[in-house]
């Protein structure tokens, strides 16, 4: 059987929002009077461009790091979306925010045009889909996601004032245009009390969002060390009970969990869930193959070199399938059954590289046997 995988593709780090968690350490981007800020590196390096009207201030910054080499241009999107021919695949458009550059819309639409719509899915922020209307992109994509995990009632130190809330809203003018629409939740020390879920629940409820993905907070990215965040094993078990129940009442959303939480409800342990290069890939902004689109280090770059498989933008994705990491992978995926390859990379101990990969260190994972 053919193998078909999921991609998240970060085609460009430009992003309104600076939530101090960020997973790709995107690049944010504001107006200082005549000058465009473009934050990077942990948000330490503050690099000022003069405002040209002539075009949005995420174009200005999205052309600024092209011509330094830091991201993909237009050209090289279409290289990639070229190069992914001979394989099965769904990819998940992402950033940064991939929505305020008005480029990448070119490029969905190209995607659409070449594959089909149902290829692919957009996750974006309330400020991307304030730049565009349904009729836009609905035409192009199969899914739109967007993050959606504090209520709008909660100070949340993590998070700029608004982001949920803008999320929500804007995500519910698609819902309404008959795009299935999904939330991504997820969950951490400051959102795990009963009653900030359910609130949660309810307001996707209302808002007539057909799905929410409860996911694994990753300490990777901006938020790369910051292990206060994490949740007890006990803890996620409580949230997803939680949600369940709720779903149980109200029916929608569908709760869905991420494969990094599977493992906590694995009946059935034929399958790893475990999809890290297995089943989900990852494309950065500068066009490299990664095994895990959360294999990023803290400052945007990949954490380690062996979850590179090589560059879309200078290869055809079913030549660097056939590399000599892809054996390495293909021969070791079930050493750490069920365990996140990631959470096992950052909390092993080992000095070789893949060793910790493979190392059996997922703390959500150990005990388990147990049980």
């Amino acid at each position: 059987m053919r193998k078909k995988y999921d991609i998240i593709w970060n085609m460009s780090l430009i992003c309104p929002w600076d939530c101090s968690i960020c997973c790709v350490d995107a690049i944010n981007v504001k107006v200082r009077g005549n000058k465009v800020k473009i934050v990077s590196e942990g948000l330490t390096r503050n690099d000022t461009v003069e405002r040209n009207r002539q075009m949005t201030i995420y174009d200005q910054a999205l052309k600024e790091r092209q011509s330094r080499k830091l991201e993909a241009s237009l050209e090289d999107k279409i290289k990639i979306l070229d190069n992914l021919e001979g394989i099965e695949f769904e990819i998940d458009f992402s950033g940064g925010d991939p929505l305020v550059c008005s480029e990448n819309l070119e490029v969905i639409k190209y995607g659409a045009q070449k594959y089909s719509k149902e290829n692919f899915a957009v996750t974006t922020t309330g400020a991307g889909l304030a730049k565009i209307k349904p009729e836009e992109l609905i035409p192009y994509i199969s899914k739109l996601e967007f993050t959606y995990d504090n209520t709008d009632e909660e100070f949340d130190l993590v998070r700029p004032r608004g982001y949920n809330n803008q999320n929500l809203r804007r995500a519910i003018i698609f819902a309404r245009n008959g795009i299935k629409v999904k939330a991504l939740t997820p969950l951490s020390k400051r959102n795990i009390a009963g009653s900030k879920l359910r609130l949660l629940y309810e307001n996707l409820n209302k808002a007539g969002i057909e799905e929410v993905e409860l996911m694994r907070y990753f300490p990777v990215g901006r938020g790369f060390g910051k292990v206060e965040e994490i949740p007890t094993r006990e803890d996620y078990k409580r949230a997803i009970d939680i949600f369940k129940e709720m779903e149980s009442n109200y029916g929608t959303p569908k709760v869905k969990l991420q494969c990094a939480l599977k493992v906590l409800y694995a009946d059935n342990t034929s399958e790893n869930p475990c999809e890290l290069y297995r089943k989900s890939l990852g494309i950065t902004a500068k066009g490299f193959l990664l095994t895990s689109a959360w294999a990023i280090g803290p400052r945007g770059q990949p954490l380690d070199d062996i979850f590179v498989l090589g560059n879309l933008i200078e290869q055809p994705i079913v030549e660097l399938l056939k590399g000599d990491k892809v054996k390495t992978y293909e021969d070791r995926l079930d050493e750490n059954f069920g365990h996140c390859k990631i959470f096992a990379y950052l909390n092993s101990k080992k000095e070789n590289s893949f060793d910790k990969l493979f190392d059996i260190t997922d703390p959500l994972y150990i005990g388990r046997e147990n049980e």
